[in-house]
């Protein structure tokens, strides 16, 4: 089982876990299989990732994005403008974590 981001998700792959919104409330069974609609469903209430089965131990399943961003290959530069633009949010919200993932790969990208 392993973290796959909806972005990167494919009909047909099944749930390892139980989908949750982020107040709680089931979105979808563990079992259940993937369809386009779930997807669209999982993006509209903000879901950034969901367990699949089959995709290694734990490991996060994404194409062309690294997991966690090494913070000794981010030039000071680009860390210093990403943390402005973030200041004053939860830094701990999956949502949160997912745009500063993607707002520094896009820096880093462009520097």
């Amino acid at each position: 089982m392993a973290n796959v981001r909806i972005k990167d998700l494919k009909q047909g792959m099944v749930l390892a876990n139980h989908a949750r919104d982020p107040n709680g409330r089931l979105l979808l069974s563990a079992g259940e299989e993937i369809t386009g609609k779930l997807i669209c469903t999982f993006k509209a209430w903000g879901i950034t990732e969901v367990d699949i089965e089959g995709h290694g131990d734990g490991e996060r399943a994404t194409e062309g994005l690294p997991s966690v961003i090494n913070a000794e290959q981010v030039p000071t530069e680009v860390r210093e403008e990403v943390d402005e633009l973030f200041r004053y949010t939860d830094r701990q919200h999956p949502a949160i974590k997912e745009l500063v993932e993607l707002c520094t790969l896009r820096k880093m990208k462009s520097h």
